[in-house]
């Protein structure tokens, strides 16, 4: 019987989602705990493949499972996974779905990008910092947005990416969505956002980077730990609530003594992560 878990987990603890020898995945985890529960002999499926250090707060897989546990299903069987797993890796979800069923075939992927973690981020307005992002929505070639791994084509679709404000307007990143994305896509989009910010880069030269044939620029890549693996759709799978529990920490204000401010957001990390992982417990909590 074929089981859909949704999971999430805190990525700096992980060279990546994929399994890869001798090193330590979140694919890895999962399979080693349902071989201690003689489940998936196979291995397991996963929807969304992240980098190393990148976090998820919802991504999908697929188990196999004895028929007998469907009773079990969902606590029972988040329960015997939890046990096992480390607390870095939390499933908070379990749905009995067809044999056939795509996990890797989401319709929608979203990111979200924490850009106030950023050191060097200059404040900006609102209505600005939305106009910088509209330069990215839509139907574009990615080409420079994109660490080349084969010759798969670069264009994509941006459906929408907004500004991720908290409860009171605080500016805390971005978030954006699209059927799929390139490998580092999100991680280079928002360096080219910072650099937009602080005047590094026109918009001008964000235009000219979109377009077919241009000329080959480099924007950075951004630190993978302030981004997340937000939300799933999938046709086959019971829809997911995208709504956070609760904001995430406001940063800690930096000194000018750059010692000082690299143990200052270390703290910020620590309750970044700890963040994370109370809208993990909170998805789970609704389940048990």
């Amino acid at each position: 019987m074929k089981v859909a878990i949704t999971f999430s987990y805190l990525g700096y603890e992980f060279h990546g989602s994929q399994i890869q020898p001798s090193l330590n995945t979140v694919q890895g985890e999962l399979e080693k705990a349902c071989r201690r529960l003689k489940w998936s002999p196979n291995g397991v499926k996963i929807s969304s493949r992240t980098d190393s250090g990148v976090s998820a707060r919802m991504n999908f897989a697929v188990i196999d499972v004895p028929e007998g546990i469907e009773k079990d299903i969902p606590s029972g069987l988040l329960k015997g996974l939890n046990d096992i797993l480390p607390s870095s890796i939390c499933v908070y979800d379990a749905e009995k779905v067809d044999e056939k069923c795509n996990i890797r075939s989401a319709r929608i992927r979203t990111y979200r990008y924490r850009l106030d973690l950023i050191e060097n981020m200059e404040k900006i307005d609102l209505n600005v910092f939305k106009s910088i992002l509209n330069l990215f929505l839509g139907k574009h070639d990615f080409f420079n947005f994109y660490k080349q791994e084969d010759e798969r084509s670069t264009i994509r679709t941006i459906e929408k990416i907004s500004p991720w404000v908290s409860k009171n307007k605080r500016i805390i990143g971005f978030e954006i969505k699209s059927k799929g994305f390139l490998w580092n896509q999100v991680r280079r989009i928002a360096s080219c956002i910072l650099k937009v910010i602080n005047n590094e880069i026109s918009r001008e030269d964000v235009i000219n980077s979109l377009i077919p044939g241009n000329k080959k620029v480099d924007f950075g890549l951004a630190p993978p730990r302030w981004l997340i693996l937000w939300h799933l759709e999938h046709e086959e799978l019971v829809s997911k609530t995208e709504s956070l529990f609760y904001d995430p920490p406001k940063p800690s204000k930096l000194s000018h003594d750059r010692r000082v401010n690299s143990i200052i957001i270390e703290v910020d990390a620590k309750k970044h992560h700890a963040w994370l992982q109370n809208e993990y417990a909170n998805f789970l909590k609704n389940k048990l």
